[in-house]
């Protein structure tokens, strides 16, 4: 892990081939004031750590799902099914692809259509949507109690209408038979498997699923993070649960950094980060711990989605502390007179003349300094612009009496 300061400017390229620009008749470098963007961060790599649960059955047996990977889930919802027994592979492999088909149209809509010929059926429909409703309102799942209105309010809409099943709703209960028909063939025990929890669900488990509490991830030493690797490598998934659903809101960063990035964060600081090249999202520092190991566990918190971010556990990452934007100048350009920072520009005229800045960022090599700069009042030196031809050497300017 190191800092980095990057560049958000193509001029910066433009700039390199400025600097060794030189006044054919004088013996000294200039270089032309140009504007970058300038992002101060710390990168490297981390795991992603997130409220979970685990998805499991009373029974041991074959689990076939029927939620698919990554779709959300509302908690109750059947996720899939446990078959214990004498089971046939082939019956059960199609019997797993005609309940994923089922799944698929009922999620679409279409299922709606089936109630449109009969109102008692519809009725009955409103009123188990509505009572799925006060259930999600009351489990502040309002996601997922917006959705169930939606389906409600597509059945208001049917109710005055008495239309012909549509061919997905022919396909529909061809499809239920069907199940119905495989079920009966394969015999065995088959315990349908609900959702414990709203959220996305996934069938892929790595052994970190324990460690999403909040408080405890803010307990992290370096020591734990690093361990994290060795959890991955030895979990078997055969010993473990069938599924996992992830909280939909809040995940966490878990990183070593050295003690010397450490020392740039503080608790409840407010970051920009970027998981994978992500666009970046604002996120905040939920705990910088220190210990005799030399590194530092830094964890960040952030309730903002980003494209996958609930499927990886592991991630590369950079956290940008502050951005910046204003002149580059070389660091052996800057002088001081009558304590005022500045630098020498070379006029028109190629005469040389003292413009005072105001720096927003000092590095070994190069300042920054702030763009359209207003000097104080009174102030006997006018402010460096755009496209001033910087003195990077003023001392070998001959005829011109330059004092520190």
């Amino acid at each position: 892990m190191h800092k980095v300061l990057k560049t958000g400017l193509i001029i910066l390229l433009l700039a390199l081939l400025l600097s060794s620009f030189s006044y054919c008749s004088a013996p000294f470098d200039t270089q032309t004031a140009h504007v970058v963007n300038v992002k101060k961060a710390v990168t490297g790599s981390g795991f992603l750590l997130r409220k979970e649960t685990l998805v499991k059955g009373n029974t041991n047996g074959v689990f076939e799902t029927v939620a698919k990977d990554g779709t959300r889930v509302s908690r109750g919802s059947s996720v899939g099914v446990i078959i214990s027994g004498n089971l046939d592979k082939a019956l059960s492999e199609k019997l797993e692809e005609v309940s994923r088909r089922i799944e698929e149209i009922k999620q679409s809509g279409s299922i709606f259509d089936i109630y449109s010929s009969d109102e008692a059926r519809i009725f009955s429909a409103m009123k188990d949507i509505t009572s799925t409703i006060r259930q999600k309102v009351s489990e502040e799942d309002f996601i997922s109690a917006r959705e169930s209105t939606l389906s409600l309010s597509a059945l208001v809409q049917k109710k005055n209408s008495a239309e012909n099943m549509t061919s997905a709703d022919k396909l529909l209960v061809s499809l239920e038979d069907e199940k119905y028909n495989l079920e009966q063939q394969l015999g065995g025990i088959r315990e349908e498997v609900l959702a414990p929890a709203s959220g996305y669900f996934y069938t892929t488990l790595d052994g970190l699923e324990g460690k999403g509490n909040e408080k405890d991830i803010a307990a992290l030493s370096a020591s734990d993070i690093n361990n994290f690797s060795q959890i991955l490598k030895d979990f078997d998934p055969k010993s473990s649960a069938n599924a996992k659903i992830s909280d939909t809101y809040v995940w966490y960063l878990a990183a070593t950094v050295p003690l010397e990035d450490a020392q740039l964060f503080s608790k409840g600081q407010e970051v920009s980060v970027s998981i994978d090249e992500s666009p970046a999202v604002k996120a905040k520092i939920l705990a910088v711990n220190t210990d005799a190991s030399g590194e530092a566990a830094l964890i960040l918190k952030c309730d903002r989605n980003i494209v996958g971010i609930y499927e990886k556990r592991t991630a590369e990452f950079e956290i940008c502390i502050e951005e910046y934007s204003g002149l580059y100048i070389p660091s052996a350009a800057v002088r001081v007179v009558d304590d005022i920072p500045g630098v020498y520009v070379m006029t028109k005229n190629k005469s040389v003349a003292f413009k005072c800045i105001d720096i927003l960022l000092s590095e070994d090599n190069y300042y920054i300094a702030k763009n359209k700069y207003e000097p104080p009042e009174g102030s006997p030196y006018g402010p460096l612009k755009v496209y001033d031809n910087i003195l990077v050497n003023p001392e070998a300017v001959k005829g011109n009496a330059i004092k520190e």
